[in-house]
């Protein structure tokens, strides 16, 4: 069987589209983007398979022009990055002996979701990825994907403006999936779901301290012996804690190692627009997202 690496080797270049979201963003919003742009492409999919076109291999200049669209957005995949407002997220694996602690913690929402894993915290200070993207055209399989969105972390805290050595997993059970700067201390957490190959959920990183206040009540992803750490926390550690890096920085390091791992071509047009409502403490929260104009999710 070919390996994670040589199959990417023979994946032909394809569009990303990326969207740097600014504002905040509730858990159940960015659930209703995520949910938006898959039904967009089975909708494409379904249309393109009753005219009887392969979008995978369908050449625009030999369809009808009522069709071309269907074929971009079929073709099309999406990396979000942004930073959710506090939310504790329950995976499909029964993590009942969590669930007490996350609700005992103020002002935490709490959602059950599709994804693989257990209990974990998302927040201010943290990035979190959601890669839309299409398996088969990028010939992964699930386990490979996983394994790649590992990879695309570790080399991103290597990069030259972080400079932070990883460790390989320290087991193979699920559980530990991520990325470990020690044993016992997981610094990004993976868990994805996969449905008619197309990929949602995805990863999150620590930046900073903030990120990590939402951990200190729960036991995340069932590893009580594991603690969560961020890079400001390890920066600090090894002598540099002047080195800030925003969220937003940490976003375009991880994009450009998302490109050069898969093969893409980055789509730097300006097809999205956001809105937001500003809270009490001066944050923006975002209240819509506009896709080529066209409103895609709410809180309305």
């Amino acid at each position: 069987m070919a390996s994670c690496s040589s199959l990417l080797q023979a994946t032909r270049s394809r569009l990303l589209r990326v969207c740097y979201i600014p504002y905040r963003v509730p858990y159940d919003f960015g659930l209703r983007i995520q949910e938006s742009l898959v039904q967009r492409r089975a909708e494409s999919r379904s249309v393109l398979r009753k005219a009887g076109v392969q979008h995978a291999t369908a050449s625009l200049a030999d369809l009808p022009m009522d069709l071309h669209g269907h074929v971009r957005t079929a073709r099309t995949d999406y990396l979000l990055l942004l930073e959710h407002t506090p939310v504790y997220t329950l995976g499909r694996r029964d993590d009942s002996a969590a669930i007490g602690a996350a609700m005992s913690a103020p002002n935490v929402d709490i959602f059950q979701t599709k994804r693989g894993g257990l209990l974990t915290y998302h927040g201010p200070g943290q990035l979190v990825g959601y890669p839309i993207l299409d398996l088969g055209l990028l010939k992964l399989s699930t386990r490979c994907y996983v394994a790649t969105l590992q990879d695309i972390l570790r080399r991103s805290l290597a990069n030259e403006a972080i400079q932070l050595a990883t460790i390989n997993s320290p087991s193979e059970d699920s559980k530990y999936t991520g990325v470990w700067t020690q044993p016992n201390r997981k610094i990004a957490s993976i868990g994805v779901q996969v449905q008619h190959r197309v990929t949602s959920h995805g990863f999150s990183l620590n930046v900073h301290e903030e990120a990590l206040e939402g951990f200190r009540k729960v036991v995340a992803c069932g590893l009580p012996d594991v603690q969560l750490t961020c890079i400001d926390e390890q920066l600090s550690w090894l002598g540099r804690p002047n080195m800030h890096l925003s969220v937003m920085d940490v976003a375009k390091i991880v994009s450009d190692e998302f490109v050069k791992s898969l093969g893409y071509h980055i789509d730097t047009t300006n097809f999205a627009d956001y809105e937001s409502i500003e809270k009490s403490d001066g944050s923006h929260v975002l209240s819509k997202v506009l896709l080529e104009h066209v409103p895609i999710a709410s809180t309305a």
